[in-house]
């Protein structure tokens, strides 16, 4: 079975997986102002609240975990207080006058051709909701065959705070400049964004919303870094991914690990997977890594960490899915409109990236277009690239 699906990630830490297939797939709306984060209802607080997170795992778990070879443990959670308030100013500074940010997305997707991968009989790997370590030293086996597919897109991050609330709206285009429909996916089985966003549960908005530990130090990319996990509370989150299929509006919370650099608190990396898996709906596993470096855009004289690579691996009804996203071309993101002469009421968008007239431009391709429009009272084919 061929699997198409849209993924619209998860606001808070990663980017989480909404994968659906093609035939419940519907018609992308245009990006509106985001709406205060949805609340789980006591039914699905009940499906979370018993769930164990790595925040509970044991000695053991840690160090059977794949991604936490050489941690140096901590003894204790007294460096975690001081980690939170540092690393949560740095998220801060971040969102502090942020400007609106486009660039160059290369989406590459793998995904086999032949039923799943295959692993040696008596291996398994390791169970991430429940941190149950798998047999070590696996013999190899020949993967199943698998096709990559690689698309281009014009990547776009605006800083769309909700009251004190922090959020970053995030979203593509085609490289002509039109807002990327999921039901158009041809190639692409998944799609996935909200990458920037990712580092938001660490400003001091969003902590109170999870549970934090601080697992040890760990060298990364050759520097000392801080290794805490993250998990969100069913009770108090607020930054809640819901997926809609099959006529059901079901919440995701995700749970995962920072790489927190132990010198500038700044975040190197980001891993996420669910909490607990949501077979109902055909998704047994989701994990997304972030990795951020600094990126300072053309036309800008301010040094950003943004993401420059992601990798979404998900399985979805039985089908394994592999994609990674790099980003490049950095570029500031500006909005203006022009009166046209002669009585006519309308306007031009021009998009500047650092070019002007490089990057073109649809109606409703922002949220910052529609109140233009709508200030304008000008009718959607009426706004024309410049």
């Amino acid at each position: 079975m061929k699997l198409r699906a849209f993924v619209s990630s998860f606001l808070l830490a990663a980017v989480s997986i909404a994968v659906v297939s093609a035939w419940l797939q519907q018609p992308a709306a245009s990006p509106q102002l985001p709406e205060p984060p949805p609340q789980l209802t006591p039914v699905e607080i009940a499906i979370y609240k018993g769930a164990q997170t790595l925040i509970d795992w044991t000695p053991r778990q840690i160090h059977d975990c794949p991604f936490l070879h050489k941690l140096r443990p901590a003894g204790s959670q007294d460096q975690l207080p001081m980690v939170l308030e540092r690393v949560g100013q740095t998220v801060t500074l971040l969102l502090r006058d942020f400007p609106q940010i486009a660039c160059d997305e290369t989406v590459s997707e793998e995904k086999p051709v032949q039923g799943p991968t295959t692993f040696a009989p008596g291996y398994t790997p390791m169970d991430m909701n429940t941190g149950t370590p798998g047999t070590p030293n696996p013999t190899p086996v020949p993967k199943a065959s698998s096709t990559v597919t690689h698309e281009r897109f014009r990547y776009i991050v605006v800083p769309r705070p909700v009251g004190d609330f922090p959020a970053f709206e995030e979203y593509r285009t085609d490289l002509k400049g039109n807002l990327f429909d999921a039901s158009g996916l041809s190639d692409l089985s998944m799609m996935s964004s909200n990458y920037t966003s990712t580092c938001l549960c660490f400003s001091p908005a969003d902590q109170r919303d999870n549970r934090f530990r601080h697992f040890g130090i760990q060298t990364i990319r050759n520097r000392e870094c801080h290794v805490v996990g993250f998990a969100q509370e069913p009770e108090r989150a607020r930054r809640v991914h819901r997926v809609h299929t099959q006529g059901e509006n079901v919440a995701l919370l995700f749970q995962g690990l920072a790489w927190i650099d132990a010198e500038t608190f700044q975040v190197l990396r980001i891993k996420t997977w669910l909490i607990v898996p949501r077979k109902d709906i055909g998704i047994s596993s989701q994990t997304s890594t972030v990795d951020f470096y600094p990126v300072q855009p053309s036309g800008s004289e301010r040094v950003l960490w943004l993401p420059r690579k992601v990798t979404v691996e998900a399985v979805y009804r039985g089908l394994k899915v592999r994609n990674t996203h790099q980003y490049s071309n950095f570029k500031l993101f500006r909005v203006e409109s022009t009166i046209k002469p002669g009585g006519n009421h309308c306007g031009r968008i021009t998009e500047y990236l650092a070019q002007p007239g490089r990057f073109g431009c649809s109606a409703g391709i922002l949220p910052a277009i529609a109140a233009e429009m709508a200030a304008l009272r000008c009718p959607p084919n009426s706004w024309t690239q410049h």
